[in-house]
C-alpha cells in the first residue's frame, strides 16, 4: 500500500535534453521509462544557487495531485559529475565537468580549485590581510633593491 502511494507521489528519471535556462523557471525534459517521457517539468531550485543539469542527470519529480503530468523536480544529481571527497559537514560548489570547485573544509579552510581557468572580480575591490604564491613568495615580504624616484626601474625582487 505505502509503496504504491510512494509510487504516485514520486518519480525517478534521467534528463534527456540540456535544460531550458530562458525563462522565469528553469525547466527540463524528463525520461521516467521507455514508454514515458515528461516535457518542461519545472525544476525547483534553491534561491541563489545556479545549476544546469548534464544530459543524463538522475531527476526526482514530486507528483503534484498524484498525476505525473502535474509534476515538478525538486532535486537533481549527476552520478559521473557528482562532487566526492567531502567529509562530514564540509559544503561547497563544484562544476565537476570543469574541474572546479570551491570547498569550506572542516577545518575553516576555503578551497578553490580552478585548473587552467581565472578568477574575474568585475567591479570589485580584493581586500587581503596578505598574499602568498604557490611559491611561496609573500606579498608583504616582496621587496626590490634599488627603488629610485622618477620614472627609473626597479631591480628583480631579492630572493628571501
Amino acid at each position: 500500500m505505502m509503496r504504491r502511494l510512494f509510487a504516485t507521489l514520486f518519480g525517478l528519471g534521467k534528463t534527456t535534453t540540456a535544460a531550458d535556462d530562458t525563462g522565469a523557471v528553469q525547466k527540463i525534459q524528463v525520461k521516467l521509462s521507455q514508454y514515458e517521457t515528461l516535457d518542461h517539468r519545472m525544476v525547483m531550485g534553491t534561491y541563489g544557487l545556479i545549476s544546469s543539469p548534464p544530459v543524463g542527470s538522475d531527476v526526482l519529480l514530486a507528483c503534484l495531485s498524484n498525476e505525473r503530468t502535474n509534476s515538478v523536480v525538486i532535486g537533481h544529481n549527476h552520478q559521473q559529475y557528482r562532487f566526492k571527497g567531502a567529509k562530514p559537514g564540509e559544503s561547497g560548489l563544484a562544476n565537476p565537468v570543469a574541474g572546479s570547485s570551491v570547498l569550506l573544509a572542516e577545518d575553516g579552510t576555503l578551497i578553490i580549485k580552478m585548473p587552467g581557468a581565472k578568477i574575474i572580480a568585475e567591479g570589485a575591490t580584493i581586500i587581503a590581510d596578505d598574499f602568498q604564491t604557490s611559491a611561496g613568495i609573500k606579498l608583504s615580504d616582496h621587496v626590490h633593491p634599488g627603488v629610485q624616484s622618477g620614472s627609473s626601474k626597479t631591480q628583480g625582487p631579492v630572493e628571501p
